[in-house]
């Protein structure tokens, strides 16, 4: 895996008046232009279903609360899976909920989940988050870990010896970026940045894209994949 630096090098390759080799003036201002170049990378990346969902972690649920904190720095979530204590390994996937509606009966005052209507608590086989919170549904009756997949922006560099954090694919993109950003003055309108960014990483999500699997794996039968 490359470092930061070499994405500093791309960037003074663009424009040889910056100095961005360790102890030269430009580090820190060229670090700072690389962290806001990937934020506008990653924001891309973000609106693209499944692209670079390959980050996973875990929440946990309380019992009788109906909500649990949503996961930091996960700009897209692609799915959550229940974990069985059992053998830790993924049991079932819960559903998201997209209608607006509530966990009480109006009439009764009596408290329902859409999912086990019978029970007042169980084990969550459903949710919908707001970004900052994940409510479940039904509520759940005790701890539960669920293991979510998604999309998670890195934390930002601080050192030109960091790693960086994705395919050399994306260096040239974020160097670019991150030059037009060095050259950028006062009373530049806030869209073009984000136009340029567009521009600037089209062809790199692009490319990043041709590693998505659409259909099912294949079967294996007498010795064939069918």
């Amino acid at each position: 895996m490359a470092d930061v630096q070499a994405v500093l090098d791309r960037m003074e390759v663009l424009d040889q008046e910056l100095s961005l080799q360790s102890g030269e003036a430009d580090v820190s201002r060229g670090l700072t232009a690389v962290n806001m170049a990937q934020d506008h990378f990653e924001a891309i990346v973000a609106k693209y279903p499944t692209l670079l969902g390959d980050k996973s972690g875990t929440v946990t649920t309380s019992g009788s609360t109906e909500t649990t904190t949503f996961p930091a720095r996960v700009l897209r979530l692609d799915s959550l899976w229940m974990i069985d204590a059992s053998d830790s390994l993924p049991d079932y996937k819960l559903q998201p909920l997209y209608g607006a509606g509530t966990h009480r009966d109006p009439y009764n005052d009596t408290i329902y989940n859409l999912i086990e209507p019978g029970g007042t608590t169980g084990k969550p086989r459903a949710y919908w988050t707001d970004g900052t919170n994940i409510y479940w549904d039904p509520i759940p009756d005790g701890t539960h870990t669920i293991r979510w997949y998604g999309f998670q922006s890195v934390t930002d560099y601080d050192s030109p010896a960091d790693t960086f954090a994705y395919p050399d694919i994306v260096m040239n993109g974020i160097a670019a970026f991150g030059v037009k950003l060095f050259q950028y003055g006062f009373g530049d309108a806030p869209g073009e940045y984000t136009r340029l960014a567009n521009e600037v990483f089209g062809p790199t999500i692009e490319a990043l894209q041709g590693f998505r699997r659409e259909g099912a794996r294949p079967i294996r039968t007498a010795g064939i994949y069918i």
